[in-house]
């Protein structure tokens, strides 16, 4: 697990295997950008085929959101897959509005890699 931190943002990072979960909490502004860049170098490092993005406790996105997502997607390959996990109505917006969306699969339900989903399935 890495962490990336600046005033008002966390970027949480966590690699399962060929997959990467990232949370983000608190403010996705400015401010926000040297957390988000960090967090985007370290995961194209690791070259994962999904990254799942878990929104559910940022409290304000703007552009600097949709920039970030948009950054992700390019430095994966086109194979590779990013899902944003629990997007408020505010982030629904900016990642409509700026065309990001279409790029990205979204899922109303908390970021699960697939070999957890895997796990909770066979304890069923």
């Amino acid at each position: 697990m890495t962490t990336y931190l600046t005033s008002g943002c966390a970027v949480v990072v966590v690699a399962h295997q060929r997959q990467v979960e990232v949370r983000v909490a608190g403010d996705l502004d400015a401010d926000a950008e040297p957390a988000l860049s960090d967090a985007v170098a370290g995961i194209a490092a690791r070259s994962p085929e999904a990254v799942f993005v878990d929104l559910a406790e940022v409290a304000f996105a703007g552009a600097t959101l949709a920039n970030f997502l948009a950054r992700l997607i390019d430095v994966l390959p086109q194979a590779m897959s990013v899902t944003v996990c629990r997007p408020g109505p505010m982030h629904r917006w900016v990642l409509e509005v700026t065309g990001v969306a279409q790029h990205l699969m979204i899922s109303a339900v908390p970021a699960a890699p697939m070999s957890a989903r895997e796990d909770s399935r066979a304890l069923r």
